[in-house]
């Protein structure tokens, strides 16, 4: 039997075919349907987004940091007095005139019966002693100078012939004593100990107006300079210093400030040498014999064996205004140059370098490039160039 196809359907099949093997001649006008996959849907493309990427790395600040000022107040308050403890600018301080530093970085100044112990974060407290009215000693002997021996000992001397070790519980005991000289009053105080340095043996180095001495852990005593005692007084008119600058560096090499205003290096074979200054006072930098200085009160040596000084010319008992207060550096080739203050300024001026200075006690070096020292009533912190 024969089935008829109408032509509609023959050519639709016929287009069909011809769509399915690529047909479809330059003239034809029939649209292309695109296939779909059996196998599923297909994944559309995720969105492009037009946000910008969140970086993750910390932005780079283009302001510098500021930093720290190369002089300021550790603790206390230069121009005002006291004898209260807690931190930084809430202390209260009484003159104290001596400075010691040990191993953990802790200063101890000393002063009035009492010594106080200030943390490198300016914390101040009672570390021996009691405190008393300014002039009096009552039953703790007052530190005129201070060091701090390598056992984490304090050492001192006083207002007097006694040479004192103070424990790390504050207990204060005399391991030694200076000669009396003839005469009472000012004839007397020539005797009394003027400086003293810690060396790393366990002996101390301690001085008075006459001379210089080594004693050691036994209590016997070796003269560096200058002589043990004198049964000669002295005139009216003689200059007697309040205190002078001591020290000694890991090798046992001693340095004095003279009585002439010349620094003094005595070696360990006895060998001494003047590194610097010369007779007559004055703040002039300069090498050896041209340099000058008022009264050097206190020193102190770094391990590059330079040294650090106390140059203070209102510390003497005849001194008059205008006041000098100033830090002076003294290389070992003897080159002197003024790192902190200015001659003819005695009050504080914090900030840059070199600022300005109110009346100056003991020094001390944390060995990290600080600079610390006794400043009217507060410690000072200077930050060496």
């Amino acid at each position: 039997m024969q089935t008829t196809v109408p032509k509609s359907l023959g050519a639709s099949v016929l287009m069909t075919l011809c769509v399915a093997c690529g047909g479809g001649g330059s003239g034809s006008t029939a649209a292309i349907t695109p296939s779909v996959s059996s196998a599923g849907p297909v994944n559309p493309a995720p969105p492009v987004s037009t946000t910008p990427p969140v970086s993750t790395t910390p932005p780079v600040s283009t302001t510098p940091p500021v930093s720290a000022p190369a002089l300021s107040v550790l603790a206390g308050n230069p121009a005002e007095a006291g004898t209260v403890d807690g931190s930084g600018a809430d202390v209260r301080l009484n003159g104290p005139t001596a400075l010691a530093i040990d191993s953990a970085g802790n200063l101890y100044a000393g002063a009035n019966c009492a010594i106080r112990k200030i943390t490198p974060a300016g914390a101040v407290s009672l570390f021996a002693g009691a405190y008393c009215a300014p002039g009096t000693l009552e039953s703790f002997p007052s530190a005129f100078t201070l060091a701090s021996a390598a056992d984490g000992r304090l050492v001192m001397t006083t207002y007097g012939l006694g040479i004192f070790e103070v424990s790390q519980a504050g207990a204060a005991r005399k391991v030694a004593a200076l000669e009396e000289a003839a005469g009472g009053g000012r004839g007397a105080a020539i005797a009394y100990g003027d400086g003293i340095a810690a060396g790393a043996a366990g002996d101390l180095v301690v001085s008075n107006w006459i001379g210089v001495r080594r004693i050691a852990p036994s209590g016997s005593y070796t003269m560096l300079d200058g002589i043990a005692s004198t049964t000669a007084g002295i005139g009216s008119n003689t200059f007697i210093p309040a205190r002078r600058g001591l020290a000694v560096d890991a090798a046992g090499t001693v340095y004095l400030a003279t009585n002439d205003n010349t620094l003094l290096r005595i070696d360990t074979d006895g060998k001494k040498t003047v590194l610097a200054g010369g007779p007559g006072g004055g703040t002039k930098d300069g090498t050896g014999a041209e340099a000058r200085f008022s009264h050097i009160i206190a020193l102190a040596v770094d391990s590059k064996g330079n040294l650090y000084a106390a140059d203070s010319s209102s510390a003497t008992w005849q001194s008059q205004p205008p006041f000098n207060e100033l830090i002076r550096k003294i290389t070992p080739a003897g080159v002197v140059t003024t790192i902190a203050g200015t001659p003819g300024v005695s009050e504080l001026k914090t900030g840059a370098l070199p600022g300005g200075l109110a009346p100056l006690g003991g020094i001390a070096l944390d060995g990290k490039g600080n600079l610390y020292a006794t400043s009217g009533n507060a410690i000072v912190k200077i930050v060496l160039p």
